[in-house]
């Protein structure tokens, strides 16, 4: 069976909503537009590229207002839910003989506060790391540190930029249509699987992982 990364923030977590309070929060002092609720369908269209043109964030801002919008997620972890729920899935991936973990850009402090707090202590590993250089080399990093070889792992995440980490990392993708980006935004990224429910996503993973006969 195969070891499943999951991305944490909007596949797992429900952070969406936190984040967009926290950023409307600091809009006025760093001078970029506010994200007013009738603007999230246009934007879950959208490119990270072209989210921050749209709000008007600068590239020389935007690490300034990421640290302040981490600082302030670490006060709300305690909060958050599930982005949906998935703890069956879980189960009976890990029943079935995968290796559950979470690669994330988030503290591990938060992400194992998350866990608890939503009953979902059933990962093997959670791997953290700042993704300077991308996604890609994190995934190709954290294959490389936990012995996972390429044709084993399945990475499972709600952005493009997911898909296009897990392409580059030479890695199997599942895109989850709960989180930031909508279906039809993934589906422009081509991930090996699109997914609404996460019982798609056990189907996939199983029927996928059978022995040959």
């Amino acid at each position: 069976m195969p070891t499943i990364v999951f991305d944490f923030d909007g596949t797992i977590a429900d952070t969406m909503s936190v984040v967009i309070k926290i950023a409307n929060k600091f809009s006025d002092h760093y001078g970029y537009r506010k994200i007013p609720l009738s603007d999230l369908p246009k934007l879950r269209e959208k490119r990270p590229s072209e989210v921050l043109k749209h709000l008007g964030i600068s590239i020389f801002k935007l690490p300034i207002v990421v640290r302040k919008i981490r600082f302030e997620m670490n006060k709300e972890i305690v909060h958050l839910q599930t982005a949906i729920e998935i703890k069956d899935t879980l189960l009976n991936l890990k029943k079935n003989g995968c290796v559950l973990g979470i690669l994330t850009t988030n503290s591990r402090e938060n992400v194992t506060e998350f866990l608890k707090n939503n009953d979902l202590q059933l990962f093997d590993f959670v791997y953290t790391g700042r993704a300077v250089y991308g996604k890609a080399r994190l995934l190709k990093k954290l294959m490389k540190e936990k012995t996972i070889p390429h044709k084993d792992p399945i990475y499972v995440g709600d952005e493009i930029r997911d898909v296009e980490a897990a392409k580059k990392a030479g890695i199997r993708v599942i895109g989850v249509a709960w989180g930031y980006n909508t279906k039809a935004a993934l589906q422009k990224a081509n991930p090996d699987y699109i997914v609404e429910k996460p019982e798609e996503l056990q189907e996939i993973i199983l029927n996928n992982s059978q022995p040959q006969t």
